[in-house]
This record gives structure tokens, C-alpha cells and sequence, in this order.
């Protein structure tokens, strides 16, 4: 018996609460991960789950074993890694999670010379707009935007977050060039929406910095930054989006800003960019010299 290989697994059980879950995770057949937890149960001598055609709990015997092996697997990781780390070259895997439009655009133009520069390293990139349990999927690092809820987790902030009104210069042909944001009312805006959300653009005041709202209206919603991004290159009209998103294209001329003395309030942008990762990879060489790249990188687009 392999009594690491089990214990990893149960550990990985405990904290999914699904046989297949973790089958799936770690690239196993679901009933070979029931095997293990099984055998793990036979070796100690006691249940550690309890199971039902429903749902998995822990035993008071299974919620202890598992507070105790949460730390030991923590610290034979730290000191793998740390041993690993003594060699020249990074090793092992990398998994790392951000927003789907901020990865395509800011994480994956650089992975390339990152593999290059450390090829025996291996990662995975998982680009994703739902909130990733860190501890649950076994992701090293991820990227958040906005509000850092999970107090668990270490965070390092990569920049700021601004939106910017912008649009296509031919669709300011023939009109009226916006001069207050009450002027938006009779142009077409290009809004951003969850499902159920309502939209409103909020801007503070340029001289007293008291913020007030305005309600878009406009023939184009979508919950795709990019989407938006592609009609107002189109000159279907204003959007509002990432700075980062459009700083090349007003570089180029493809964009320009749109109210400019106006800045526009959110608590994304209060809060910024983090990279998160959990506390039992604070001594990841890996991990910190990935956030280093990504810094160099992508860290002046987020000034």
C-alpha cells in the first residue's frame, strides 16, 4: 500500500466531498479513489467517511486526520519544493488561474518566453470568469479582479483597475463630441452586463470628486468585454471598458477616450489586481518567480 498516494487522496476527498471529483482532479477512475480511501480506512482501523447516495461527510475521526494531514502534506510539499528549489532550473508543475479575457490578452503573449526560459517547468493555465477555490482545484496562483474575500489566502497586488470611455473616431462623425456625461443620452452606448444586473456608469465629478450616476441606453448588450470591444472599434458607438484593454488601440489611433476628465468610479477599481495564492505556497519558489514575470510583463499596462 502506498500510504502517501492514499492519504493525498483522502485529503483531496475531504475537501471536494466527491469520489469523482477527485478522480477527475487527479486523473484517476473514481473507483480506484474509493479503493484507496477503503484501504486507508482498513490500515488505521477507523471510518473516516461517511457515505451516502448523496453526499459525503467527514467522521469526528476523518475531520480530525484530515486537520493533521493538511499540515504535514503542506510541509513535505514546502520541502520538496525547497530541496527541488536548491537546483538551478524550476521544476514541476504550475498551475494558474485569471479572468478569461485578462489571460488571452495580458498572461498568454508571455508564457511562451516563461516556458522557454524555464523548460522543465510545466504549466497549466485555467482562464475562467467564475470564482476558483484555490485549495479545492490545487491551483497555485491565481489572478483576481475587484474585492479579495477569502481571508486564507495570500495577496500580492499586480495594478490598478480603470475603466475608460472610448469609441472609434468615425463614429464621431457627424455627431457631437460628448463634453458632460448627462451628453451620453443621445449617443449609443455599448453596455456591459451580467445577467439581472442593471447598468449604471458611474463618474466622479472632476472638480469636487463627488460621484453621481448615469443610466446608459444603447441598441448593443453584452456580458464580453471583447465583444464590446469590437463594435466600438466598428464605430457602433461609446463603450465603456479595461484600460488595459484599449491602451494599445488608443496608442494607434483605433480608439480615442471619451470624457476623459471624467473618471469613472467602481469598487473594481478601488480594490485593483491581485495575484492570490494560498498560505502553503508563501515559500513557492515557482510561484514567486512567476508573479516576478508577470510583473515585468503586464505590470506597466496596469499603471
Amino acid at each position: 500500500m502506498d500510504i502517501l498516494f492514499a492519504i493525498r487522496i483522502f485529503q483531496r476527498v475531504a475537501t471536494t466531498r466527491s469520489f469523482t471529483g477527485t478522480g477527475e482532479l487527479l486523473g484517476i477512475a473514481t473507483s480506484s479513489v474509493s479503493r484507496q480511501i477503503d484501504t486507508l480506512e482498513e490500515f488505521l482501523g477507523v471510518k473516516l467517511l461517511n457515505r451516502s447516495t448523496r453526499k459525503l461527510s467527514l467522521t469526528e475521526a476523518g475531520q480530525v486526520y484530515k486537520e493533521q494531514v493538511d499540515g504535514i502534506l503542506a510541509d513535505l510539499d514546502e520541502m520538496n519544493e525547497n530541496i527541488a528549489s536548491l537546483g538551478d532550473e524550476l521544476r514541476g508543475r504550475l498551475k494558474v488561474s485569471a479572468p478569461r479575457v485578462f489571460g488571452k490578452r495580458l498572461l498568454a503573449p508571455s508564457l511562451t518566453g516563461f516556458l522557454k526560459t524555464h523548460p522543465k517547468l510545466k504549466v497549466e493555465l485555467c482562464l475562467t470568469d467564475n470564482y476558483v477555490d484555490l485549495v479545492e482545484t490545487d491551483t497555485d496562483l491565481a489572478i483576481r479582479i475587484g474585492s479579495l474575500d477569502d481571508s486564507g489566502l495570500v495577496s500580492r497586488p499586480l495594478g490598478r483597475y480603470r475603466r475608460v470611455l472610448c469609441c472609434h473616431p468615425s463614429y464621431l462623425s457627424g455627431r457631437e463630441t460628448p463634453l458632460l456625461p448627462a451628453d451620453l443620452a443621445r449617443h449609443n452606448c455599448l453596455r456591459y452586463r451580467r445577467s439581472g444586473e442593471r447598468v449604471v456608469w458611474t463618474f466622479c465629478h472632476p472638480e469636487n470628486g463627488e460621484t453621481f450616476e448615469f443610466a446608459p441606453q444603447g441598441d448593443l448588450v453584452a456580458n464580453d468585454v471583447e465583444i464590446l470591444l469590437s463594435a466600438a472599434s466598428d464605430g457602433l458607438g461609446i463603450a465603456m471598458l479595461p484600460h488595459w484593454l484599449v491602451r494599445d488601440a488608443f496608442a494607434q489611433g483605433e480608439l480615442i477616450p471619451i470624457l476623459a476628465n471624467y473618471p469613472i468610479a467602481s469598487s473594481l477599481q478601488e480594490t485593483g489586481i491581485h495575484f492570490v495564492y494560498a498560505i502553503n505556497r508563501r515559500q513557492s519558489r515557482k510561484v514567486h518567480v512567476y508573479m516576478e514575470y508577470v510583473l515585468g510583463k503586464a505590470g506597466p499596462l496596469l499603471i
